[in-house]
C-alpha cells in the first residue's frame, strides 16, 4: 500500500573529488576545506552561506560535478527548483560514480513530481516526466529503496490523474447534455408562449374589427332613417 503524500529527495552533500587535479596535494586539500566548510553550514542550515563556498569551488573548478550536486541540494533547499534542476541535469551528464548519478537522476524525479503537483494542466505530462526519471536512477541504483517509492507513488498518482480527468470528462458531458436540455426546454416554454401570445393578439384583432365592423352598420343604418322619406297624412273632410 502506498501512503499518499510523501515524496523525498536526497539531500545528501557530496565530498568533493577532482581526478584532474589528483596529482596536486594543494588543490585536493583547498577542494575539500571549500566543501567541507560549504556542507557544514549547509547542515547548519545556513544554505546562502553554503550556496557562497560551493560556488567558490566552481569557479576553480568548473566541471566538478560534485560541487554541482551540492550546490543544487542548496539551491533545491532555497526553492530554486529550476536552478537545482539544471545542476543535477548536468551532474547526470558528467559523473562517473552510478550512484552519484542515481541521486541526481531520483532528485530531477523529485522536483517533477513536486511541479506536477502544482500543476493541473501539466499534471500527467510532469508525472510521465518524474517516472522516467526515477527509473533512470533504478537503472544506476536498481536497490534504492526511496527510488522504488517515488516511483511507485509518482504511478498511483498519474493513475488516479487519468481517471479523474475521465470522470471530469464524462461529468461535464452530462452537465452539458443537462444544460443542452434545459436550454431546449427554456426555448420551447418560450415558443409555446409566444404562440399563445399571437393567438391573443389575433383574437384581440379579430373583436376590435368585429366591434368596427358592428358600429359603422349601426351609423348606416342610422343614416338611412335620417333620409328616409316622411309620409304626408290626408286630412278628413267631414
Amino acid at each position: 500500500m502506498i501512503r499518499s503524500g510523501i515524496i523525498t529527495y536526497i539531500i545528501i552533500v557530496l565530498a568533493c573529488l577532482s581526478p584532474n587535479l589528483a596529482t596536486s596535494v594543494h588543490a585536493q586539500n583547498w577542494i575539500y576545506r571549500y566543501t567541507h566548510i560549504g556542507n557544514q553550514k549547509f547542515h547548519k542550515g545556513q544554505t546562502d552561506k553554503a550556496e557562497q563556498y560551493y560556488l567558490r569551488l566552481l569557479k576553480e573548478a568548473p566541471n566538478n560535478s560534485r560541487a554541482m550536486f551540492n550546490l543544487a541540494d542548496a539551491y533545491l533547499a532555497k526553492g530554486d527548483v529550476k536552478g537545482a534542476d539544471s545542476l543535477y541535469n548536468k551532474v547526470t551528464q558528467i559523473e562517473t560514480n552510478p550512484q552519484v548519478r542515481s541521486m541526481a537522476w531520483h532528485n530531477r524525479g523529485y522536483i517533477s513530481q513536486r511541479a506536477a503537483l502544482q500543476s493541473r494542466e501539466q499534471e500527467q505530462q510532469l508525472l510521465r516526466t518524474a517516472i522516467e526519471q526515477y527509473k533512470q536512477a533504478l537503472r544506476l541504483e536498481p536497490h534504492s529503496d526511496r527510488t522504488r517509492y517515488n516511483l511507485a507513488l509518482c504511478q498511483k498518482q498519474l493513475k488516479e490523474s487519468t481517471n479523474n480527468k475521465q470522470q471530469n470528462k464524462q461529468q461535464q458531458k452530462q452537465q452539458q447534455q443537462q444544460k443542452n436540455k434545459q436550454n431546449e426546454q427554456q426555448q420551447q416554454q418560450k415558443d409555446n408562449s409566444n404562440k399563445q401570445q399571437d393567438k391573443r393578439q389575433d383574437k384581440q384583432q379579430t373583436e376590435q374589427y368585429m366591434n368596427l365592423a358592428r358600429q359603422a352598420e349601426r351609423r348606416a343604418l342610422e343614416k338611412l332613417k335620417q333620409h328616409q322619406p316622411r309620409q304626408r297624412s290626408k286630412d278628413k273632410n267631414w
